[in-house]
């Protein structure tokens, strides 16, 4: 199975002004995973807004069906990771290429993917 985008998120500063903004823009509906995570129900591609300040660019999550195995092909082809974490969502960490490109790996859990 070939890799592809399983996951994103847009980074915002206020979880309850960037719903009000796309759940209308978009008609997206929403689901509060806890006090910094709002899951978009209603999409093809799972996705969230997730608090902690905007950011230009939305945060890409490859779904991949072993992340330690992930995890360790990566770092024996130079890249590196952050810690894995565990979330309702899946599994996921940070990933940099050997080039200094940053993505995110994500398991998904049950019903997430």
């Amino acid at each position: 199975m070939s890799v592809e985008l399983g996951y994103y998120t847009l980074s915002v500063r206020d979880l309850e002004r960037a719903a009000a903004f796309y759940g209308p823009l978009f008609g997206w509906e929403f689901r509060r995973e806890h006090e910094t995570y709002l899951h978009v129900t209603n999409t093809a591609v799972p996705m969230g807004l997730r608090a902690g300040g905007p950011s230009s660019q939305p945060n890409l999550y490859y779904h991949v069906q072993d992340i330690d195995a992930a995890v360790e092909q990566a770092r024996e082809l130079g890249g590196t990771t952050g810690e894995v974490y565990e979330s309702k969502s899946g599994r996921g960490c940070t990933c940099t290429d050997d080039q200094g490109t940053e993505i995110s790996l994500w398991q998904p859990a049950p019903g997430f993917d």
